[in-house]
C-alpha cells in the first residue's frame, strides 16, 4: 500500500483528565498546585488503561503535564498499555488558579464573595486566552512531533474543557479519566473527534454483567 501523502497525514491525540486527586477528594481547587493520585485515582488510571488496550489503537507516545497527578496517571497508563515513549510537557498543566489554589467553593464564596455567581476571577488567575494558546501550541508541538501518529495526551480538566470549547464551540465537563480525540492534517487542520468516557463504559460493562449494581 502506498505511503499516505504528506499534505494528507492524519494525526490523532487523545486527551484525557488525569485520575482523581487528593484535593479533588475534598473539592479544593487545585490550578498548578501539586496534590498526588488517591488509591482510587491510581486504580482508576489502571482501569482505564485496560479499556484503552483494547478499545483504542496503539499509542505511539503518552505526553503528561508535569504535575504529579497528571504524570502519575500516565505512567500507570503506559505501563498498562505497554507504550514505552513517555515525555513530559508543561504546556498541558492546568490553567494557574492564583489565590483559589487550594481553596474550596464555601472557602471562596466566603473570601470572594459573589465572584463564582458572576463567573469572576481572581487578578492573578490564568486567563482563557493565555490557557488555550499554550495548549494548542502544545497540540502544535505533537503534530511537529509525531505527524501521522496516534498520541495520548494527560492533561487537566480546565486545559481539556478550554481546548474542547475552542475547536468544536460546544461547552463539555470533564471528569476523572474522561476525554476527547482531536484530529490534524495539514489541509483541514484540527477538530475535535469522539468524547470518551473509559470509566463510564467500564461500570456499564460491570453492570451488564451483574457484577454491579
Amino acid at each position: 500500500m502506498p505511503a499516505e501523502p504528506s499534505n494528507q497525514l492524519r494525526t490523532r491525540i487523545l486527551v484525557l483528565r488525569h485520575g482523581q486527586s487528593t484535593w479533588n477528594a475534598t473539592g479544593r481547587w487545585q490550578g498548578q498546585a501539586d496534590p498526588p493520585l488517591t488509591p482510587l485515582g491510581l486504580e482508576q488510571a489502571r482501569l482505564a488503561g485496560g479499556l484503552i488496550a483494547t478499545e483504542c489503537p496503539t499509542f505511539d507516545v503518552v505526553v503528561t503535564s508535569d504535575l504529579e497527578r497528571a504524570r502519575v496517571t500516565g505512567q500507570t497508563i503506559a505501563s498498562v498499555i505497554g507504550c514505552s515513549d513517555h515525555r513530559l510537557d508543561p504546556q498541558w498543566r492546568e490553567n494557574d488558579a492564583g489565590e483559589w489554589q487550594g481553596l474550596t467553593q464555601t472557602e471562596i464564596r466566603v473570601q470572594w464573595p459573589g465572584y463564582l455567581e458572576a463567573e469572576r476571577r481572581p487578578p492573578n488567575f490564568e486567563t482563557v486566552a493565555s490557557t488555550t494558546s499554550r495548549a494548542q501550541a502544545a497540540l502544535d508541538d505533537i503534530v511537529a512531533l509525531n505527524a501521522g501518529g496516534c498520541v495520548l495526551v494527560i492533561s487537566h480538566g480546565g486545559v481539556l474543557r478550554l481546548m474542547h470549547e475552542h475547536l468544536s464551540g460546544g461547552e463539555q465537563r470533564f471528569p476523572n479519566l474522561a476525554g476527547s480525540w482531536f484530529e490534524h492534517t495539514p489541509t483541514d487542520g484540527w477538530k475535535c473527534g469522539s468524547l470518551l468516557f473509559p470509566l463510564q463504559l467500564i461500570a456499564d460493562e460491570l453492570r451488564n454483567t451483574g457484577a454491579v449494581e
